[in-house]
């Protein structure tokens, strides 16, 4: 072998080293190191790299590469269950072509085929067997051999029937997922409880299965899709779609989204319709998976000792790009909240040159062990703003430390309780001071959208604006602003304007608008309904709002704190003496269903926003979550954990017909 052979070598048996640790973190710990996206192209790399230099290796070295078996190993603290049969992964492509070819393998013995399609659920794999009619044995996937006994975690997650009106002994397989509401509900928890968050639902939902203790299982509200049933002929079942029938009718959870094809133009057109559809999905799910719809032909395609041949998943081509990371630099909010970012050398993602990607805070850096000068992945964080995800190249092997200073006013930042997240708490931080004048004009607050984001900072500069009151005595200086280069006498006409209309704004936009602590827009227009008149702060008790559902004495506390600030009571005071006195404007258009309070989940027909403005037009009040005081649950199609909180605590429930009639009927 050759100098040159012998360095490829080795460099293909490191990319086989890496992808088994990322492997071993992933089956054995349900904990990744690295994204999808990450773990795929390096995935993909090392496939074309095996392909090309196959005949550097023995087939037995071939066959314990990480491309070719499930590097997974069984937990000791689950008991060990071989599976009936083989619990296998799927091959992914992420080409038409690789789908064509997958279709070819299969006309070569038959030309009557078609397919079944839907989501790839990004959950853990589960095998539940029945007996009887009742569930007896729930086992994660595992190596694909042997997996581990989760019986008594699968038996708290609701709509996995316990039960069924089936007699036959039968084994089901699908994914356990955590629905995206209720991870967004579990980490505001953690936050409130000062305790670490969960990284992403995936990772949650295998941490859940894992739990020694079942009531925590329980209270995570995970949730599940089935989708195979193992030996299907036993039952009379003879293609996928009649096992999608067959599981529904049992009551088992499956896919909304799947369905029959018959060809690849139809495939085809799932695959672009689905990247739209999966935004709006309450689960996590990055491609679909295509099967062979007739199942008589499976042992005829066979297998390898990781993929079945009948099937194969179709991912969205990871949106990374490689690139180095010249600096780390951090930012202020109008909070104090410290956020770190990027400076990158140039690269092009989704068609748009970047410079600069998001770093969240330093507990991320840290998790991601990245430093200046590495090379590192980013991706675009909802399509919008890139973000640094991992490291392609260590070459910095020094540990990043965490900012010590604020760099707008050089006074020393702190880490949280949590140590999750740093604050800059100097209220005089010029920077701090900014953000919340821009965040008083923005559209959610005041909507003084002639001013914006550059003015203010230039005007701040210049003296012109450094607190909310100074906005409104801009027109005290006209004559001044002419003449500033860049303006003229219609745009300063302009701006004047917009200030003057936001006079008129109702109370709960300058609520929002003064950027008190925990208080959102939702909480602002609360507040407004009770106050009524902006001079009523002077003499309002803000301690009745800890009685108030969705309040609490975090936000009640911040409230009081806020609003006996000496500065803040002067803000208040300068406005009035301006004549600046909003009130709270009720949209009210009748009061119907006044008292009457109503929490909305599911899928409905329209936006969940339409539901809310009916109710709140006449009267009635939307809450986020389920209490004893609430009086009905509107539920859509999917409505999960919600419909079962409100059994639980006997709250009407009543779906969008119902909502109608009792509208027509009050």
């Amino acid at each position: 072998m050759e100098e040159k052979e012998i360095k490829i070598k080795n460099q293909i048996i490191e990319l086989q080293n890496q992808i088994i640790e990322w492997d071993k973190h992933y089956y054995d710990f349900d904990n990744p190191v690295v994204t999808d996206e990450i773990y795929d192209t390096a995935y993909n790399k090392l496939k074309a790299y095996e392909n090309q230099y196959s005949y550097l290796f023995s087939q037995e070295e071939l066959e314990k590469s990480p491309t070719n078996r499930i590097n997974a190993h069984v937990a000791k603290i689950f008991k060990k269950i071989h599976h009936s049969e083989p619990m296998l992964s799927l091959n992914k492509t992420y080409t038409i072509d690789e789908i064509e070819k997958f279709m070819q393998n299969i006309a070569k013995i038959t030309n009557n085929f078609s397919f079944f399609i839907e989501p790839k659920i990004d959950g853990l794999s589960i095998a539940i067997k029945y007996k009887n009619g009742r569930l007896f044995q729930a086992i994660t996937r595992g190596n694909g051999e042997i997996g581990e006994d989760v019986t008594s975690n699968i038996l708290q997650i609701k709509n996995i029937p316990k039960r069924i009106d089936y007699k036959k002994n039968l084994e089901v397989r699908g994914e356990i997922f955590l629905p995206i509401d209720e991870f967004n509900q579990i980490n505001k928890k953690l936050i409130t409880q000062n305790k670490p968050i969960l990284a992403n639902p995936r990772n949650a939902a295998s941490g859940t299965i894992r739990q020694l203790n079942p009531e925590i299982v329980k209270e995570r509200n995970l949730s599940s899709f089935l989708y195979y049933i193992v030996s299907a002929a036993e039952h009379n079942i003879h293609t996928m779609e009649e096992a999608f029938n067959f599981l529904n009718k049992l009551g088992f959870n499956t896919s909304s989204q799947a369905k029959k094809v018959s060809n690849l133009e139809a495939i085809k057109k799932y695959i672009d319709d689905f990247k739209n559809i999966k935004k709006d999905l309450n689960y996590e799910t990055d491609g679909i998976v295509i099967k062979l719809n007739e199942m008589k032909l499976y042992d005829q395609l066979g297998s390898t000792s990781k993929f079945p041949h009948w099937a194969i998943a179709f991912k969205y081509e990871p949106d990374i790009a490689i690139t180095t990371l010249k600096d780390i630099f951090i930012t202020i909010g109008r909070t104090g909240v410290v956020t770190y970012n990027a400076s990158l050398e140039e690269v092009e993602l989704s068609g748009t040159k970047v410079t600069f990607a998001t770093l969240n805070n330093f507990e991320f850096i840290k998790n991601l062990n990245i430093n200046i000068g590495d090379e590192v992945y980013i991706k675009k964080s909802g399509e919008i703003i890139p973000c640094v995800i991992g490291v392609a190249n260590k070459k910095n092997q020094a540990a990043f430390e965490p900012f010590e200073k604020c760099p707008y006013c050089q006074e020393k930042i702190f880490f949280n309780e949590t140590k999750l997240e740093q604050f800059c708490l100097n209220e005089n931080c010029p920077e701090i001071k900014i953000r919340k004048l821009i965040h008083f004009t923005s559209k959610e607050a005041l909507d003084i959208n002639s001013l914006g984001e550059k003015n203010i900072i230039f005007l701040n500069k210049l003296g012109f604006i450094e607190k909310i009151e100074d906005i409104y005595n801009l027109k005290n200086h006209k004559d001044k602003l002419i003449a500033l280069q860049g303006f003229g006498e219609v745009s300063i006409n302009k701006i004047i304007a917009s200030i003057e209309e936001s006079k008129e704004k109702s109370l709960e936009k300058f609520i929002f608008g003064f950027s008190i602590p925990l208080v959102g827009q939702k909480a602002a227009k609360f507040i407004a309904s009770k106050l009524l008149k902006l001079e009523n702060v002077l003499n309002f008790d803000f301690g009745i709002f800890a009685t108030f559902h969705d309040f609490g004495e975090k936000i009640t506390s911040a409230l009081i704190t806020w609003f006996n600030k000496k500065e803040n009571l002067q803000l208040i005071n300068n406005l009035l003496a301006m004549n600046i006195n909003p009130q709270y404007q009720n949209t009210i258009k009748t009061n119907i269903l006044q008292d009457i309070s109503f929490v909305i989940t599911g899928t409905l027909s329209k936006p969940r926003s339409h539901f809310e403005k009916i109710i709140l037009d006449n009267g009635g009040q939307v809450f986020s979550s389920i209490s004893s005081n609430i009086k009905y649950l509107l539920a859509g199609e999917k409505a999960g954990s919600k419909l079962q909180k409100a059994k639980k605590s006997n709250v009407t429930i009543i779906n969008e017909d119902e909502f109608n009639q009792l509208i027509k009927s009050i």
